[in-house]
């Protein structure tokens, strides 16, 4: 996509304008926006839609409604821009002029430039053509008065959701543990990223063996992925993103049922994320030392799956017993945090699609911070307010609720049981990262996978958790 600035006249097919509630659009093409506007009897409201047809070079005006000016921040420019592109595309329309209300700023052409490309996105590189579909990529967005940078920001963030989110659409046949690995190292190598790749032979010889053991039931084995990207000069701190790649998850030998397994090709979000967010990175190039790390694996049941009752030891030394093949995520964490924990980083963040309690506690808009560091928790949170994700925190604190865990037999339980579960999701994973260190657990289950389009997102998986990553490690 091509994403421009321009003054002066319009010089595209089509032209969307956007305005706040109550307000009149800035006039363009000769006052036609006004006059739509009263055509229309527009409110501004947000989500307001109207097509205009144009006579002569310009052959459509949009008229999209932003809602209340002082609600209005670079989130609703990105929401609304992306809905305008989509339903543009749709049309047949490839080439599009966009018109703010206010003299756009970077940040606000950074968002609008972001929503221009996420609008854009569709996933169907597997479906055969039909008759009669008009829908069309829109090829160029031009934005009145653009500032240059932030347009040129924004496409980069725009990319790399797109990334995350077409690798978690693509099914377990597609990617596997490997294929998520050569993905890594294309990524690594066209954006001269450092990345090494362990087999499950060198999984095991790193004592890797809860990654392992959880991987040891497919036909397809797992992979540990570490990339690292290094600022030219001396880094104002180091950063570690921890990302769980489960490329399909059936839930081993307590298998799912018929409804519960579908969509687990998005048990993988967390770890597209990672590969996201070390892609944009590379292009992006801050001051920051960025780590990116994975343990790609699929759980199948098998002969050679592992069971309950079985009790691995992960790479920190600690052993757990497990009571459920399905609380997988947390166990193949356990090796890839304690990697990281070795990496003397100044911050540890993990993304995973861990557990359904998270959902049931926030719903499918809001995802789940856990940790122990006050500050951390607050960046992660006001970093997605400005990114436009939301999180909500959780703290650790609970001695009763940690007991949950408990093993008689080893030092863990991998699960806890339904009360408190994503809580006490938590608690294990803090077992594996050193206490020095500060660290946030985002459990992005129930905010990875959309089934209907609003806003900025399509169906299907949603990359949420990019945006707010890139937000903290730039700002």
């Amino acid at each position: 996509m091509d994403l421009t600035s321009f003054s002066g006249n319009v010089s595209c097919k089509a032209v969307g304008v956007l305005c706040f509630a109550g307000v009149e659009p800035l006039s363009v093409l000769e006052g036609a926006s006004t006059r739509a506007f009263d055509l229309f009897r527009a409110k501004g409201k947000r989500g307001e839609f109207f097509r205009y047809p144009m006579e002569g070079e310009v052959q459509d005006l949009f008229l999209v409604g932003l809602g209340d000016e002082g609600k209005v921040c670079p989130s609703t420019y990105r929401n609304a821009v992306a809905d305008l592109v989509r339903k543009v595309g749709r049309l047949g329309i490839s080439d599009l002029a966009v018109v703010l209300p206010v003299g756009p700023d970077e940040a606000i052409s950074s968002a609008v430039a972001e929503g221009a490309v996420l609008g854009n996105y569709r996933f169907d590189g597997y479906r055969q053509p039909k008759d009669g579909d008009i829908s069309v990529s829109v090829d160029r967005v031009c934005l009145k008065d653009g500032v240059e940078s932030g347009l040129a920001r924004g496409k980069v963030l725009g990319h790399a959701q797109v990334v995350s989110r077409d690798l978690a659409n693509r099914p377990g046949n597609d990617i596997t543990p490997q294929t998520m690995a050569e993905e890594a190292q294309r990524i690594a190598k066209e954006g001269g990223l450092e990345c090494v790749v362990w087999d499950e032979v060198k999984i095991q010889e790193e004592r890797m063996s809860a990654l392992w053991h959880v991987g040891k039931g497919s036909q397809n084995p797992p992979r540990f992925i570490h990339m690292v990207y290094r600022p030219a000069g001396t880094p104002r701190k180091k950063l570690a993103f921890v990302g769980k790649g489960v490329t399909f998850d059936s839930g081993g030998l307590c298998i799912k049922g018929r409804e519960g397994i579908r969509t687990m090709k998005c048990d993988k979000t967390g770890a597209c994320n990672v590969l996201a967010i070390m892609e944009a990175v590379s292009v992006l190039k801050p001051d920051v030392e960025v780590h990116g790390i994975v343990g790609a694996v699929e759980n199948m049941p098998d002969g050679a799956a592992y069971r309950p009752d079985d009790i691995v030891r992960a790479r920190n030394g600690k052993t757990i017993e497990i009571v459920n093949t399905d609380a997988e995520g947390r166990v193949t964490l356990a090796d890839t945090l304690s990697y990281a924990s070795e990496l003397d980083v100044d911050c540890l963040v993990d993304m995973a699609t861990l557990t359904g309690a998270v959902a049931t506690a926030l719903g499918n808009y809001t995802a789940g911070v856990f940790s122990d560091n006050d500050e951390l928790s607050q960046e992660i949170i006001d970093s997605g307010r400005r990114a436009g994700e939301r999180y909500h925190r959780f703290t650790m604190d609970d001695d009763k609720l940690r007991e949950q865990i408990d093993s008689p037999v080893a030092d863990l339980l991998n699960s806890g049981g339904a009360g408190g579960g994503a809580i006490t999701a938590g608690m294990f994973l803090k077992e594996f990262v050193k206490a020095e260190i500060p660290w946030a657990h985002l459990d992005i289950a129930g905010v990875d996978f959309y089934d209907k389009e609003f806003d900025c997102y399509g169906k299907g998986a949603s990359s949420f958790g990019v945006r707010t990553c890139l937000e903290y490690i730039l700002k």
